[in-house]
């Protein structure tokens, strides 16, 4: 299901627009959805920082040493 959604536009933008038959409702769905994978992809970029801020203190074989002794409790 689609939603009207409207937008101000100057009038010289929107005669140019017509004038050069750009698509301006196909421009504007397309500029959306790439602002919206951007700031997503952004977010995952912020927690995979912070992911590595909090990891990159720990003793990698403590890490595999503790494994490799829960590994062998089971």
């Amino acid at each position: 299901m689609t939603k009207l959604v409207s937008i101000r536009v100057d009038e010289q933008t929107l005669t140019e627009a017509k004038k050069l038959k750009i698509n301006y409702s196909a421009v504007m769905r397309e500029a959306l959805r790439r602002e919206i994978e951007r700031i997503k992809d952004k977010d995952f970029l912020d927690s995979l920082f912070k992911i590595h801020k909090m990891l990159k203190d720990v003793d990698l074989n403590q890490l595999l040493a503790d494994l490799r002794e829960d590994r062998d409790r089971r």
